[in-house]
């Protein structure tokens, strides 16, 4: 049971796409405005643990729908890297706090997919965390509350954000496009 929190605690808490744009939302909008964002990623977390919990063995022997995640979440990953590396903060640009966005970060996110195939179907252990519906409630709140981590973290560098605003910019945009790079190896 240790390895399987073990592992929720580093998939949740460890940078990934989720993680730099909460980071990024929390710098730029603050907590408060960035709780859509958290949201959404929150809603799209559980829907793609619904996903992993009915599809587990099928997404595990299709490989043709990993290739397809990879392109749609890479492009998707330069994108929002882009968009990120052009921001100033003093843009009212609500979009890098809004629920969908965060949905469909999440949607694309390969490395949620993998985090629920292999929290859901590698690890066993007695007792309550054995069913699989408790694995997957525990899965999304721990999951969510590393988004919002992320985000409290950047809104408490947020000072130093809004004087070398494209510094960390560039630092975020290429941690999206290494996402986007890494998700191939």
């Amino acid at each position: 049971m240790s390895a399987f929190i073990i592992f929720v605690f580093i998939m949740s808490l460890t940078p990934g796409p989720n993680t730099i744009m909460a980071m990024n939302s929390g710098q730029q909008h603050g907590f408060r405005s960035s709780i859509k964002l958290n949201l959404g990623m929150a809603f799209g977390m559980g829907l793609i643990g619904l996903i992993g919990v009915f599809f587990a063995h099928w997404l595990q022997s299709t490989p043709t729908f990993l290739t397809g995640m990879k392109i749609i979440g890479s492009a998707y990953l330069l994108y929002l890297g882009y968009h990120v590396f052009i921001s100033k903060p003093t843009d009212d640009d609500e979009k890098s706090g809004d629920f969908q966005t965060g949905l469909l970060l999440q949607l694309t996110n390969v490395k949620v997919y993998l985090y629920f195939i292999t929290g859901l179907g590698a690890f066993s252990f007695a007792g309550l965390l054995d069913s699989i519906p408790a694995k997957w409630v525990f899965m999304v709140i721990i999951g969510s509350l590393g988004t919002f981590v992320w985000t409290v973290g950047g809104q408490m560098i947020s000072r130093l954000y809004f004087r070398y605003y494209r510094l960390f910019n560039l630092i975020v945009a290429l941690l999206l496009a290494f996402s986007a790079v890494d998700l191939w190896r």
